[in-house]
């Protein structure tokens, strides 16, 4: 077994501590309000499974660019790091990588602006992942090298600019991140990415009860075609202040404006179990 499908599984594993497990991405108040009916798990669940692919089909959209743009600077900024000679030269260029990966994540916080739940859960879920490389990841063997150790450097100076308030290191960017570090590639880093998310959604089901374990895993089962059409469709888009698209804002786009504003109920709920 090669290194990265080793890690690969590591990353999928949902015991993953980024406290992924606290966030419904807005099914606990769509339930409430009426969106999710109580049928999801009989026969009649259409309202349901229309939640969870217009969900993924909006993470395709709206986050999963900037996760994408975030692997893709961290690749190219680390192969110009490893050509720099001398410690001025290379002090400039890792200066160069951590203000691109900061403009990134902030274009992501002024996208989610609007939406506090959303923001919250995303910035959670992103200290933690940025934890977990910094304590574990960082320290496994295969990154005593000159790049593992580059990139642990890295990883513990985001996460002290985050601490100090200058990023807020949102989920997409520390995922991006992260990815390019353990030397993952982008077509699987985007697959993961929203698989993780689709297993989150289905893990919030169970335990809202809208549907049970034994059904759960036959529709995520189901999903697959869905989310690689997503990807086919959407795996080349990421965000990039200088193009055309973001001017006009088509980069990364809400898709589903309704699920945003069951999202931002979630904190008036009366009740909840989950903390987004």
């Amino acid at each position: 077994m090669d290194k990265e499908t080793w890690l690969l599984w590591l990353l999928a594993d949902s015991q993953l501590p980024t406290g992924g497990f606290v966030a419904s991405a807005g099914l606990e108040a769509a339930a409430q309000a009426g969106l999710v009916r109580d049928g999801a798990s009989d026969e009649d669940n259409s309202s349901f499974l229309s939640f969870i692919c217009d969900s993924t089909r909006n993470q395709a959209r709206l986050t999963l660019p900037f996760c994408t743009r975030t692997h893709i600077l961290t690749l190219d900024h680390l192969q110009r790091i490893s050509h720099e000679a001398g410690e001025e030269g290379e002090r400039s260029a890792i200066d160069a990588m951590l203000a691109d990966i900061s403009r990134v994540d902030s274009y992501h916080q002024s996208m989610l602006s609007s939406n506090r739940v959303a923001m919250r859960a995303s910035i959670a879920q992103g200290g933690g992942l940025l934890m977990l490389f910094n304590r574990g990841y960082a320290q496994a063997g295969f990154m005593a090298d000159k790049r593992g150790q580059l990139c642990a450097g890295l990883a513990k100076r985001l996460q002290k600019r985050s601490r100090l308030g200058e990023i807020r290191a949102h989920w997409p960017t520390v995922f991006g991140f992260v990815c390019a570090a353990l030397n993952i590639t982008q077509t699987h880093m985007q697959q993961l990415f929203l698989f993780q998310f689709v297993r989150q959604l289905f893990s919030a089901a169970v335990r809202l009860n809208l549907v049970g374990p034994l059904r759960a895993q036959t529709l995520q089962c189901d999903m697959q075609p869905f989310v690689s059409d997503l990807l086919k469709q959407w795996g080349h888009a990421e965000v990039s202040m200088n193009s055309i698209e973001d001017v006009f804002g088509e980069s990364a786009v809400y898709t589903e404006p309704i699920l945003e504003l069951y999202q931002g109920m979630h904190d008036r709920l009366y009740s909840r179990i989950f903390n987004s």
